[in-house]
């Protein structure tokens, strides 16, 4: 007993013992009971002591609903693909792309073999790597994976104090159209067949506010230009708050009666037909057969990207994103004066912050506005600034 003691206090103990706790090749391990199951887990420690100390953290936190679940022992790429399904029936598919995206990245470039190796430290070097090449937007929406992994395996707690996004530029990337630039987008975009559904779909988010998804989303019944409306659905969207009812005008109901007339001949005649078929011929990788039709109704088409890139570089705009032309209609509406409510309502917004991320009024209007309350310089006649500065010239 006396020798029993001696190794304890060394920092040793025998090789079993009566407290739930046992050693494998020098380290502690613990079985407690998990769900109704016993589990052996290891503590990461030689010494007896802290391996007690740890043993009763982990009951505390089985107790608590927070111990890690059997994906910390997964490797990194099984968990963040079975995270991905897991999230299937909740997501748009836009989004569920866009985290398959993500997740590649992350398993090709995340240093951690397991869920259960990441670290703070990991994180703070993975973003530095990761900065040299992406914007910090995107560094912060790869973490947002990472973490949300980490959650469903009950294992971000441990390293969610240590972690801090990367600081994001507070202005967005998005860009107001000047009016020249925006007359002659649209003249070129409208001078070649090839462009003509790039042409409609501009014309149609410009005057709308619609988004590339919402509108490549709308369906036959979604459009009535009786009414003079469309009809946004949820599917389509990002939020809730983006499902909408949006008023035409004339650009914008002239745009859409191209498209009806378009979609009609392509076989886009029932009401839940998509206004933009998908086009069957064009889907070389796709598993599903054409079965003699060119275009499929019952799809959507994604996007309009060659052409895009085809058209802004003829219109001297190379680098504009289809985007930037919610960002031209939110703009266009904050300088008409339209109150916030209405716009956050046509745009879909959520919050005050996201209208004064999209809403960019130009140096013009700024301008003309500061200039409506000049109270001239005391002094000085009525006479126009042009005319004195003429009349300074001559004398």
């Amino acid at each position: 007993m006396a020798e029993q003691i001696k190794v304890i206090a060394a920092g040793g103990a025998p090789a079993r013992d009566n407290d739930g706790l046992h050693r494998r090749r020098g380290i502690w391990h613990a079985t407690i009971r998990v769900g109704g199951k016993l589990r052996e887990l290891s503590l990461h420690t030689r010494v007896y002591t802290e391996a007690r100390r740890a043993r009763a953290r982990l009951i505390e936190a089985e107790a608590q609903g927070s111990l890690p679940s059997d994906m910390a022992r997964w490797p990194l790429d099984r968990a963040i693909q079975t995270w991905l399904d897991s999230r299937a029936h909740d997501t748009a598919p836009s989004s569920q792309r866009r985290y398959r995206e993500l997740a590649r990245a992350l398993a090709r470039h995340f240093p951690a073999r397991t869920l259960g190796d990441v670290t703070s430290e990991m994180i703070r070097a993975y973003q530095a790597q990761r900065l040299a090449v992406l914007s910090p937007r995107s560094v912060n929406l790869e973490m947002r994976v990472i973490r949300m992994v980490l959650r469903r395996a009950k294992l971000w707690a441990r390293i969610a104090d240590d972690y801090q996004p990367v600081r994001e530029p507070a202005q967005g990337p998005g860009r107001a159209l000047a009016p020249d630039q925006e007359a002659a987008l649209f003249r070129v975009a409208a001078s070649r067949p090839e462009w003509h559904v790039a042409y409609c779909c501009a014309l149609l988010a410009a005057n709308t506010t619609a988004r590339r998804c919402e509108i490549t989303g709308l369906r036959i019944a979604d459009v009535d230009l009786l009414e003079r409306v469309i009809r946004i659905r949820r599917a389509t969207t990002k939020t809730d708050a983006g499902c909408r009812i949006v008023p035409l005008n004339d650009a914008a109901a002239w745009a859409l009666a191209r498209l009806l007339e378009r979609a009609k001949a392509l076989g886009s005649s029932q009401p839940d037909h998509y206004l933009l078929p998908l086009a069957r011929h064009r889907q070389t990788k796709a598993a599903t057969p054409c079965g003699g039709a060119a275009f499929d109704p019952a799809s959507h088409q994604k996007d309009w990207r060659s052409a895009w890139r085809s058209l802004t570089a003829a219109a001297g705009l190379a680098g504009l994103r289809f985007h930037d032309l919610r960002h031209h209609a939110i703009t266009k509406l904050a300088e008409s004066g339209a109150p916030d409510h209405v716009i956050m309502s046509l745009a879909g917004h959520v919050s005050r912050a996201m209208l004064e991320h999209y809403s960019h009024v130009r140096t013009e209007a700024k301008r003309a506005a500061i200039a409506a309350i000049s109270t001239g310089v005391p002094g000085q006649d009525a006479q126009p600034a042009a005319d004195r500065t003429e009349a300074a010239r001559v004398q």
